[in-house]
């Protein structure tokens, strides 16, 4: 029987974690955040993970992959119930760019590039683990960034073919939650992102 996971808030060195994998990320959207909105990072364990002795969000060992996937699932849709504003969510896969695909076909119609970098956007209402199992086996970086947005999907992919330059900023201003892969790709960091 798999254990059950649970979200538990971290402390404020989390959000130094999370800056510092914002700037690996090395431009794109992950480019565009003000640090200083970044708040309320919470994490997916295991719920007989004794939060006093949690590893360092860069070591193993802590959580599954399947049970963090589903418990972000579910954070994110509680959160899109109280919040009706969020609309979208971008899968970024921050190192790869157009060249490393190697699609039997043309590219899926969910792909979107931003700055060069590689994107997969979705409506948030179609989110569910195998969505984000699908989003683990396509990723070329380690470092897997997902971002919850108040824009529309549609707005999002007009602003990229319309107006590229302005897409990155008006896109991170509109990012309300960002998360990442911590425990050695094991579970998710997730934080706010809005001016408290």
């Amino acid at each position: 029987m798999k254990p059950i996971m649970v979200a538990i808030r971290l402390e404020e060195d989390a959000i130094d974690y999370a800056a510092g994998k914002l700037s690996e990320a090395d431009g794109g959207l992950a480019g565009a955040f003000r640090l200083q909105a970044l708040w309320e990072p919470v994490v997916f364990v295991p719920d007989f993970a004794d939060p006093l002795t949690l590893p360092a969000l860069d070591q193993g060992g802590v959580a599954n992959q399947e049970g963090a996937n589903a418990e972000l699932v579910s954070y994110l849709l509680f959160l899109k119930q109280r919040n009706s504003k969020l609309k979208s969510i971008l899968f970024d896969d921050p190192w790869a760019t157009a060249g490393d695909m190697d699609y039997a076909g043309p590219p899926p119609d969910e792909l979107i590039t931003i700055e060069g970098k590689l994107s997969y956007l979705y409506d948030l209402e179609e989110l569910t683990p195998e969505l984000i199992w699908q989003y683990r086996a396509v990723a070329v970086s380690y470092l897997k960034l997902i971002y919850v947005s108040e824009m529309e999907p549609a707005a999002i992919r007009e602003l990229a073919e319309e107006a590229p330059d302005d897409l990155t900023q008006r896109l991170g201003r509109a990012v309300r939650h960002i998360a990442m892969n911590v425990y050695d790709d094991e579970s998710w960091l997730i934080l706010r992102h809005e001016d408290r």
